[in-house]
C-alpha cells in the first residue's frame, strides 16, 4: 500500500515534466477532452446542430384566427387554419449575444375553414421569412416572422358584404412564437399570428379582413445532428 502511494506521488510530481517533454501526449489528451466535451454538449443541446445553412424542416401548424372587431362595413370572420411548410435554413447562427440566430425561409400551403361569417373555405400558397433566436444553451428557440401569400376563397360570393370582393385575395401576415426542441429532430411549436386578407383594390369590394389568433404544431428537422 505504501509502495502504491509513493508511486502515485512520484507520478504526480514528474507528470508536468513528462508532458513538456512530450507535447504530443498533452495535445492528444486535450483533443480527447475537447471531443468528449463537444459530444456531451451535442447530447445535452440537440437543437443547435440542425439550425445551420442548408438544413431543411417540415412543419405543420393549426389553430384559430379571429376577426378584430366589427362595424363600418366589417363583419365577424373567424377561421380554423392549417398550415404545412417546407423550410430552408438560409444562414448559420453567428457567435454570441442575445440576438444570436439564423434566417429561414418557409414555403407552405394555407388551408382554412371559415367557422363564423360568410363563405366556407380559404386556401392558397404563402411564403414566410423567419428569424430563429438560437442560443447554444437552450432548447427554447423563439422566432419572429413575416410573409405574404395569396388565397382562393368563396367568401366573395356573398354579395351583402364588402370585406372580400373577389376569388383571389392577398394575405400579408406577421407573427412571433417559440419552439421547444423535444430531441435532435422534433420540436413543439406555438405562435401568435396577425393575418390580413384583401385584394389591393382589384375589386370594388375591398374593406378587407384583419384577424389575430394562435397556432400550435410540430416540426421535423431533416439531416444529421453531427
Amino acid at each position: 500500500m505504501r509502495f502504491v502511494f509513493c508511486f502515485l506521488l512520484g507520478l504526480a510530481i514528474l507528470w508536468p515534466a513528462f508532458a513538456r517533454a512530450n507535447p504530443g501526449a498533452e495535445s492528444a489528451y486535450s483533443a480527447q477532452t475537447e471531443q468528449s466535451s463537444s459530444s456531451l454538449k451535442t447530447e445535452e443541446i440537440p437543437e443547435v446542430a440542425l439550425f445551420k445553412e442548408g438544413a431543411n424542416e417540415i412543419m405543420f401548424m393549426a389553430g384559430g384566427l379571429f376577426s378584430m372587431g366589427s362595424g363600418n362595413g366589417r363583419y365577424t370572420f373567424d377561421e380554423i387554419p392549417t398550415m404545412t411548410y417546407w423550410g430552408w435554413m438560409l444562414t448559420t447562427p453567428d457567435k454570441g449575444g442575445i440576438l444570436r440566430g439564423n434566417l429561414e425561409v418557409l414555403i407552405g400551403l394555407y388551408a382554412s375553414a371559415i367557422i363564423k361569417g360568410f363563405g366556407s373555405t380559404v386556401v392558397g400558397p404563402q411564403i414566410m421569412i423567419r428569424y430563429n433566436f438560437v442560443q447554444p444553451d437552450s432548447r427554447f428557440i423563439p422566432f419572429i416572422e413575416g410573409g405574404l401569400g395569396f388565397v382562393f376563397t368563396d367568401a366573395y360570393t356573398v354579395k351583402t358584404q364588402s370585406m372580400v370582393g373577389q376569388a383571389i385575395e392577398f394575405t400579408p401576415q406577421i407573427g412571433a412564437g417559440c419552439r421547444y426542441m423535444l430531441d435532435s429532430h422534433w420540436s413543439f411549436n406555438f405562435e401568435l399570428l396577425f393575418h390580413h386578407m384583401s385584394n389591393a383594390d382589384m375589386a370594388s369590394r375591398n374593406i378587407g379582413v384583419n384577424e389575430l389568433g394562435g397556432l400550435i404544431g410540430f416540426s421535423y428537422l431533416l439531416g444529421r445532428p453531427h
